[in-house]
């Protein structure tokens, strides 16, 4: 498991609360097929309504990613992988994302946000609330579909 300059299957964002980032706290996203499709369909209902507000619409329970915690002061190994904008892709295999998930548990995103400019993050709504920072959905999309 690296740190990758391209992006790849995983990605991992930062998270924080309200109080900050107490546990170094992340989300892992695995960008697969079935995460492009899922979406894409939340976007395209996005665009269907015409929403322009700045709340965006929210997706809940199929749009679930594993939000993790890092027990103790210790900085843990990924940490030196987020760039300044709290974002990093990971070259990994996926039973390597499995053991971290499993070592780093924490809870699942109850939501995705995703506004009209297209930028999005996911939140949890299970104490303690976290979100991730934004991530550029439209790009993301933009590029899994011109490889697929």
């Amino acid at each position: 498991m690296r740190k990758s300059a391209k992006m790849t299957a995983f990605m991992m964002l930062k998270a924080f609360s309200a109080t900050g980032r107490n546990s170094f706290e992340i989300a892992i996203i695995t960008l697969s097929v079935e995460w492009l499709k899922k979406t894409m369909e939340t976007t395209e209902f996005l665009a269907t309504l015409n929403m322009e507000s700045y709340s965006g619409y929210v997706a809940r329970q199929e749009h679930d990613v594993p939000f993790l915690f890092a027990k103790g002061s210790q900085l843990p190994f990924y940490e030196q992988w987020l760039n300044e904008d709290g974002h990093a892709f990971i070259d990994a295999e996926a039973q390597e994302i499995e053991q971290v998930c499993r070592h780093f548990k924490g809870s699942k995103s109850d939501s995705l946000v995703i506004h009209s400019n297209g930028m999005a993050y996911y939140e949890t709504a299970n104490e303690p609330k976290l979100r991730t920072v934004d991530f550029d959905l439209k790009l993301i999309h933009e590029i899994l579909t011109h490889q697929n």
